[in-house]
């Protein structure tokens, strides 16, 4: 057996369906549910449509896989990683493929496994369905190269960092910072837009400030300068916050932004930065926001 998931739930089961249509590789699951009168008919008709081998037990799933992987929940990665590591043997990799903090992945590192038994962090990238097994991934730890080299040429859209196990699930965390705020900050002044009947006219004055611009380019616009500038806009929040709220929309958002910016503008960014300040490229602006913040 190749490769062996522990949770047959949606992601495993469209990535399954992926690895299948490539051909010649065999597949395996364990799911604590396959006999559960309610979920348990479903997860036996996907293993039969994917053409994987249904495992009753933990211990025959995990008996001779090269890799097992872990796709049930965050909150059940690490207690799950306590049972399967000591069943795997030289040989054998073991990766977590939960959406789970980068602490979790640490410490499953950490546990006690058996010389040649190695560990991989992955993080999904996007959308499982639709996308299937070509979803792409980032992996880190020490079984980070042989996923890569025995599932890349299966098609898998795999990308290896060069860092710890937890790197990987960072870089999703912190993506979900702006991929799930953006939204937030977005629904916030569209509702204001919509009560003052000027929606349309927002998106366009919007699509003037960021259209045609890289994420590079942003980076770089917002960065510096939102340090540099922060007491003003600060201030100019103030009235963003009563504007909304005149509208009876909830300002949240806003004033969160308030709030930080109001402690971004205890500091002398201009004098910090230097001279052209402004125009300073985002990563040695955010250098310069993480050494300050680590002496505070």
């Amino acid at each position: 057996m190749e490769l062996v998931f522990i949770g047959f739930g949606e992601a495993a089961y469209h990535i399954a369906m992926g690895l299948s249509a490539e051909g010649n590789i065999r597949l395996g699951a364990f799911d604590a549910y396959k006999d559960d009168p309610k979920t348990g008919p479903l997860i036996q008709q996907r293993a039969a449509q994917a053409q994987i081998t249904l495992f009753d037990t933990l211990e025959e799933a995990c008996c001779d896989a090269r890799f097992i992987i872990c796709l049930t929940s965050a909150t059940s990665a690490l207690a799950l990683a306590e049972r399967i590591l000591p069943l795997l043997k030289s040989g054998q990799h073991y990766v977590d493929m939960n959406s789970a903090a980068p602490a979790v992945k640490q410490a499953i590192e950490q546990l006690p496994r058996a010389a040649g038994v190695g560990f991989c962090d992955i993080a999904v990238m996007g959308t499982v369905p639709g996308n299937n097994h070509r979803v792409p991934m980032l992996l880190a730890g020490s079984a980070a190269q042989a996923f890569e080299q025995a599932f890349t040429p299966r098609g898998m859209r795999l990308t290896v960092l060069d860092a710890a196990p937890g790197a990987a699930s960072a870089i999703k965390m912190l993506k979900s910072v702006v991929m799930k705020g953006l939204p937030q900050l977005l629904l916030e002044s569209f509702q204001g837009a919509e009560r003052f009947g000027v929606l349309d006219t927002l998106i366009a004055s919007l699509g003037d400030s960021l259209n045609g611009k890289t994420v590079e380019q942003l980076a770089t616009t917002f960065t510096a300068r939102t340090l540099i500038h922060a007491k003003r806009r600060g201030a100019e929040l103030d009235d963003v916050v009563a504007t909304l709220e005149s509208v009876g929309v909830d300002a949240s958002m806003s004033i969160a932004t308030r709030n930080q910016l109001e402690k971004l503008a205890t500091r002398d960014w201009a004098s910090l930065l230097g001279p052209g300040g402004s125009d300073l490229n985002y990563r040695d602006a955010i250098a310069h926001l993480t050494r300050k913040s680590e002496v505070s």
